[in-house]
C-alpha cells in the first residue's frame, strides 16, 4: 500500500463577502469560484489520502473546495476555529477515518518556560494552533499527524517607529525569529510526548517558514546521533527514537540532487514547506512499518518577480504543495 500525505498552503481561504484581513478586500463569489476551483484542481493532481492546510479562514470554504475537487467524496474536512473571524487556521482531509477527534493545540506545552542565565522563551501561545489527529490508516496502523504553520519571517514591528527604520526593521526580524523558534520548541514538546517510548508513527504537515538546515526546523527535528559517540547502542536508539525525518532532506538524498522549491521570495527559491516522519517511516530502520519512497513538490504555478513582469493573483497560492509517498509493508 503506498500512503499519500501533503501539505497546502491555501492562501487566506475565505468565505465570500467575509472580510478576512482588515486591509484586504473579501473574495467576490467570482473570485472565490476560481480559488475554489484551483485549489481543487491541485487537490486532484496531489492526489493524496491525507492534506494538511494552512491559512484557513473558514471550514465551510475548505470543506467546499474539497467537495469541489471530487478528489474527498465522503471523507472528514476539519478546521477547528476556522469561524470566518478569528484569523487564519489550520485544517485537515483524511479519505481514513480519525481514531478520535482532531484535537487544536493554542498553549504551550508545560516546561517551555524554564530560564538558563537569564534567557527564556517568551511566547506562550501558539500564533496559529497546531493540529493534533490520530488517523487509522489500516485495521493495524494509526499515525499522528501534526498541522502546523509556524510564525512567519515577516517582521514584528512596533508601530509607534517610523515606517522603515532600518533598526525597527532588524528588531522586528528577531522578534518574529524568537516566536518561531519558541513555537518549534513547543510543537518539539508536542512530538516527543507521542513518539518517544512507542512504535505510534507520527508525520508533520506544515509550513515552517524557514529551510530544512533551518535552527527553527532542527529544533522540530531534534539530532541524530552520531555513529561515532563512544556510547553505548541504547543511547543511540533513544536518540532514533524521538527524530523526524525531513522528506525533503530523504528524497535529496535517494536521488542524488536538490533542485525543488516551495515558495519564491525576491529571487530567494526556498523550502519553507515540509513533511517530517517519524523513525516508523524511515527507509535505514531495520524495524520500520514502510518507508517514505517519493517527494513532489507541485510548484509550476510560483513565479520569480524579479524575472517577470507576471503577477499571480490572490485565487492561486504562493507556496507549493508537497506529497510524499511512503510504502507501507505488509
Amino acid at each position: 500500500m503506498i500512503l499519500k500525505v501533503g501539505t497546502f498552503n491555501v492562501l487566506n481561504l475565505a468565505q465570500p463577502g467575509v472580510p478576512y484581513y482588515p486591509d484586504e478586500r473579501p473574495y467576490s463569489i467570482a473570485e472565490f469560484d476560481k480559488k475554489a476551483a484551483w485549489i481543487g484542481e491541485q487537490l486532484r493532481r496531489m492526489d493524496a489520502e491525507i492534506v494538511g492546510f494552512q491559512e484557513v479562514f473558514a471550514e465551510a470554504a475548505l470543506s467546499e473546495v474539497c467537495a469541489r475537487s471530487g478528489a474527498f467524496a465522503g471523507a472528514t474536512v476539519v478546521a477547528p476555529g476556522a469561524d470566518g473571524a478569528s484569523g487564519p487556521k489550520v485544517g485537515l482531509v483524511t479519505r481514513f477515518p480519525l481514531a478520535e477527534p482532531a484535537v487544536p493545540v493554542t498553549d504551550f506545552p508545560p516546561g517551555l518556560s524554564a530560564a538558563v542565565d537569564g534567557i527564556a522563551l517568551p511566547a506562550g501561545k501558539f500564533s496559529r494552533p497546531v493540529l493534533r489527529a490520530r488517523i487509522a490508516v489500516t485495521a493495524t496502523v494509526t499515525v499522528t499527524v501534526f498541522v502546523v504553520h509556524l510564525k512567519s519571517k515577516r517582521p514584528i514591528l512596533d508601530e509607534t517607529v517610523a515606517e522603515h527604520d532600518p533598526r525597527e526593521e532588524a528588531l522586528g526580524k528577531a522578534r518574529s525569529l524568537i516566536r518561531r523558534t519558541a513555537e518549534a520548541a513547543a510543537l518539539r514538546f508536542l512530538v516527543l510526548d507521542e513518539i518517544v517510548g512507542n512504535s505510534r508513527p507520527a508525520i508533520v504537515l506544515g509550513d515552517l517558514n524557514d529551510g530544512p538546515r533551518a535552527v527553527s526546523t532542527e529544533i522540530v527535528t531534534g539530532d541524530t546521533p552520531s555513529r561515532f559517540w563512544p556510547r553505548g547502542k541504547e543511547v543511540r536508539e533513544a536518540y532514533w527514537d524521538r527524530v523526524l525525518y525531513s522528506a525533503h532532506e530523504l528524497h535529496a538524498r535517494n536521488t542524488g540532487r536538490d533542485v525543488s522549491y516551495s515558495h519564491i521570495f525576491n529571487s530567494h527559491y526556498e523550502n519553507l514547506d515540509h513533511i517530517l516522519v517519524s523513525e516508523e517511516f524511515y527507509d535505514r530502520n531495520p524495524d520500520r512499518i514502510g518507508e517514505l519512497t517519493n517527494l513532489r513538490h507541485f510548484n509550476d504555478h510560483l513565479v520569480d518577480n524579479q524575472l517577470t513582469e507576471d503577477r499571480p493573483d490572490r485565487t492561486t497560492s504562493d507556496h507549493a504543495q508537497l506529497v510524499a509517498e511512503i510504502d507501507l509493508r505488509a
